[in-house]
This record gives C-alpha cells, sequence and structure tokens, in this order.
C-alpha cells in the first residue's frame, strides 16, 4: 500500500512538472496592431499602452507589436485589413467607419453627446455593449472592444477670433462627421484632412480654422505655433471612444486566459487614457495661455442654436436608419436617467 501511495505521489509530481514545462515552452504568440493615430499623440499612446499592459500581463506569452499610422499601412485601411488578417488588431475608432456603418458616430464622437463617464456607464453597464457588439457584427471579429477614451477636445484653432454665428460663413474649417455637416448648415466650407496637413494648412492660410483633439494632444501637434486663437468647450466631442478589432482567427488561437487578458488589458486602456489625457489637458491649457493663446468660450446662446441643428440632423438620420434610432433611442433615455441622478448628486452651492 505505501508502494502504491508513492507511485501515486510520483505521478502527481511528473505530471505537474510536464505541464509546467510545457508551459515555459509554449510557442510566443506575436501579433501586429496598426492603429490611426500619427506617432508621438495621445491617442496612439493608447495604443500603445494597451500593447505593452498585454505583454506585461501575459507574460510574455502574446507580444503585440504597435504601429502607428502610415508604418505598416495608413490610416484609413486598418479595420479592413484587421478583418482579412493582414494585421491582427486594429486601434481606431467607431466613428472613422460611418461611410460603412453610418451609427459608428454614436460609438465613437456624436455632437452635443455624452461626456465620458455617462458614456461609459451606458456603455458598461446599460445597453451599450450589447448595441456596440451590433454594430460590428457583419464583420465578423474575434472580439471588439473599446479601448480608450478621451475627455472633451477643442473646437476650433484659428487666427481670426469666432465669437458670433456670423463668423462661421465662408470660413474654411477642418473637421469630420456629423459636425462638419453641422457647420456646413451654418455656412462654413468645411474640409477634411488628416492630422499630419492640419498644422501647414493653418500656417499657409488655406484653412481658416480647424480641430482635430484635445488640448494636449493638440500641443503635441503644435496648432499654438501658427494659430493665435483657441476655441471651447469641445461640443463637436463631449468625449470620444476609442477601440481594437481582433481578426477572428487570430483570436481563435489564443487560450482561454489570454483572451481574458487582452479584454482585461482594454477596460484598463480606458480608464487609464481618460485620467492621463484630462491630467495632461490641466497642464496644456495652462502652457497656451503662458504662450499668449486668446482662449474664448464659445457663446452659450450659440451652442444652444448649434443644439438644436445637431438634433435636428439626429432626427434624420433616424428616419432613415432604424439601427441608428435604436441606439439614439438607448442613449436619450440614459442620459436622462444619469441627467436626474448628477442633479440629486452634484453639489450646487455658487
Amino acid at each position: 500500500m505505501k508502494r502504491f501511495n508513492l507511485l501515486k505521489v510520483l505521478f502527481v509530481v511528473l505530471f505537474v512538472s510536464f505541464g509546467l514545462v510545457t508551459n515555459v515552452f509554449a510557442q510566443k504568440i506575436t501579433w501586429k496592431m496598426a492603429s490611426s493615430w500619427p506617432a508621438g499623440t495621445q491617442i496612439q499612446w493608447a495604443a500603445d499602452f494597451f500593447a505593452e499592459t498585454v505583454n506585461k500581463t501575459s507574460g510574455g506569452r502574446l507580444e503585440i507589436n504597435s504601429y502607428p499610422a502610415g508604418k505598416l499601412i495608413g490610416a484609413m485601411e486598418v479595420l479592413e485589413s484587421a478583418r482579412m488578417g493582414n494585421i491582427d488588431v486594429s486601434h481606431a475608432s467607431p466613428a472613422y467607419w460611418i461611410g460603412k456603418m453610418p451609427a459608428g458616430a454614436l460609438f465613437g464622437y456624436l455632437p452635443f453627446g455624452m461626456e465620458a463617464i455617462p458614456y461609459l456607464t451606458w456603455l458598461y453597464e446599460g445597453e451599450g455593449m450589447a448595441l456596440y457588439q451590433e454594430l460590428y457584427a457583419r464583420y465578423d471579429f474575434g472580439l471588439v472592444a473599446p479601448c480608450g477614451i478621451i475627455p472633451p477636445e477643442d473646437l476650433a484653432w484659428s487666427n481670426k477670433p469666432i465669437v458670433s454665428m456670423n463668423d462661421f460663413k465662408g470660413l474654411k474649417f477642418r473637421t469630420s462627421g456629423y459636425w462638419g455637416e453641422i457647420l456646413s448648415s451654418f455656412g462654413a466650407a468645411v474640409i477634411m484632412l488628416p492630422a499630419g496637413d492640419i498644422y501647414e494648412s493653418l500656417q499657409r492660410k488655406v484653412l481658416d480654422a480647424g480641430e482635430f483633439s484635445i488640448p494636449s494632444m493638440d500641443k503635441t501637434l503644435g496648432f499654438h505655433e501658427i494659430a493665435k486663437y483657441l476655441l471651447v468647450p469641445g461640443i463637436h466631442q463631449p468625449s470620444t471612444i476609442l477601440d481594437i478589432c481582433v481578426n477572428k482567427k487570430s483570436w481563435g488561437k489564443l487560450s482561454p486566459d489570454l483572451q481574458e487578458i487582452v479584454k482585461a488589458a482594454a477596460q484598463a486602456t480606458t480608464m487609464r487614457m481618460l485620467t492621463n489625457s484630462i491630467s495632461k489637458d490641466i497642464e496644456a491649457l495652462k502652457f497656451f495661455k503662458e504662450k499668449g493663446v486668446k482662449i474664448h468660450y464659445l457663446d452659450p446662446k450659440i451652442q444652444k442654436t448649434m443644439y438644436a441643428k445637431a438634433d435636428d440632423l439626429l432626427k434624420q438620420k433616424a428616419a432613415k436608419d432604424p439601427f441608428i434610432a435604436k441606439v439614439w433611442a438607448s442613449q436619450k433615455k440614459f442620459r436622462t436617467d444619469y441627467n436626474t441622478y448628477k442633479n440629486l448628486m452634484t453639489p450646487q452651492f455658487e
């Protein structure tokens, strides 16, 4: 009997040892991730942070090599490249694909949409995630997941003050998405340019005004060097969701624990990007003032007029697209509930 028990112990030891050795010598998986973001910017920081988090927490079993826009492929090619398997994962924003899926704007950045905290609450705790999965369903990815969010953007950089509705008329303005349609309705000449072309276009007066992103990112791109005026707040993009899309075959090759590591890293990136961006934006706005940039807050009456136009635009789009109508209805309901909560729970002493 003692001999039998000893054999059992030896068998268990050998079995465990074999498992450890197998784990140690398991083949490392390497992914290529391409983003839609310029190198050195805050949004590329999020892509790199996600990759680094996966690399560390997986113990090196999964290594993601992160590439900015243009390094492997162009900014607008990453979604299709991930679907086809030319890369393993893309890092972009649903709003970049509104030509293919019009409701992407409601999951990326929406004029007068929700700010980061209510948006993330709707997304993770409300109906948002199920609708988000529905948005991408026809692409048949292995995983789609939010992977970053930024706070409100700068509304406009310009070399002439923008203080009235008339100031938008004839203004050669760089922007994109639904906000471009709204500004066009107020007489602006909207031009879509990639981030790398905005600086030179403002400098050469090809543009009268333009927007790209949050204060810290605009600082990196040097807009304060060639524009005297900064217009806020970011009513066109109160928050902006970034996300990852993982090729189905690449996802299927991961063990269940590695899949959970990727999901957790995406959530960690979303939270960390928000706090990191706010911290950097506080310093960037101070920096702009020190450099003599004149920061102007858009008249609330003008904001109200623009909100009405944005609301009309969404009604028109919802009437033509049942999925837009479905998502917008969910967001409006949640926003009403959140505002009730916020009004009750937020101190008001001024």
